[in-house]
């Protein structure tokens, strides 16, 4: 570990334990009404309750120093159904969607968090889990997904599956999110995060200060697309993603990030 690395040690280990501190104590605040909201059943107040967490994560990423910077809003349409894809490098990217989208929002996230206190309950009764390398469990959340699309929920995906902790700009998408909304014939609208890998790396254990850029995009229709245009669409995405990503870095690689 160089001078460098041990300066930004001592420098953000006591900001990581403030932010952290911050998202226990919202965790504790509103947990509960979450649960009662569950609890109680109401379809209306269930559906109100997914705005909650868009509101928490604008507090939170302020709250810890973390400024967005949108690029795109005019793009952006809150009363629309939408299948929004993103690239993946930080647990940072769930708090930037969330921040960031303001329509009625489901979030497809790893199964791994159902585990996890009070996240795996959330998981549980307002996203949809998956096993990325267990085939029936894609399936099955492809089928959790539809069902809960008919109650008129976006839905957020990272195509890339996991974090990319690659010097790549971008890992392989998967293609579930491009076949969800070919089925549904929703528009796919790409976002890009920029910032986010360097602010709170994967596999780091420090949370920095810092700008994120987000990028929006116009949407891409999938009216009268098929199976068949699946690679389509997700060229379409990718490409859009490469573009943003090599303003910010022209050697097409991510830097190390400890």
């Amino acid at each position: 570990m160089n001078r460098k690395q041990i300066t930004e040690q001592v420098l953000f280990f006591p900001w990581t334990l403030w932010c952290m501190a911050w998202f226990l104590l919202v965790i504790f605040i509103f947990f509960p009404f979450l649960v009662l909201v569950v609890v109680m059943g109401n379809q209306q107040l269930i559906r109100l309750a997914h705005f909650i967490p868009h509101y928490l994560s604008i507090f939170l990423l302020k709250v810890w120093g973390v400024r967005l910077e949108i690029r795109g809003k005019e793009l952006i349409h809150s009363d629309k159904q939408l299948i929004y894809v993103s690239n993946h490098r930080s647990y940072l990217d769930a708090f930037i969607a969330s921040a960031s989208i303001p329509n009625y929002t489901k979030f497809l996230g790893k199964a791994e968090i159902k585990s996890w206190p009070v996240l795996g309950y959330l998981m549980e009764k307002f996203y949809v889990g998956v096993q990325r390398d267990d085939e029936k469990d894609r399936q099955r959340s492809m089928m959790l997904m539809s069902e809960k699309l008919k109650s008129g929920a976006s839905f957020f995906i990272c195509p890339e599956g996991t974090c990319n902790t690659t010097s790549s700009l971008l890992k392989h998408f998967h293609s579930g999110a491009f076949r969800l909304a070919i089925y549904h014939q929703l528009p796919i609208v790409p976002l890009t995060f920029v910032g986010s890998g360097e602010l709170f790396p994967r596999h780091g254990l420090m949370l920095r200060p810092g700008k994120i850029v987000v990028v929006w995009h116009n949407e891409i229709s999938t009216i009268g697309s098929t199976d068949k245009d699946v690679d389509a669409l997700r060229e379409k995405a990718i490409f859009q993603m490469q573009e943003d990503l090599r303003l910010f870095y022209p050697d097409g690689k991510y830097e190390t990030v400890t």
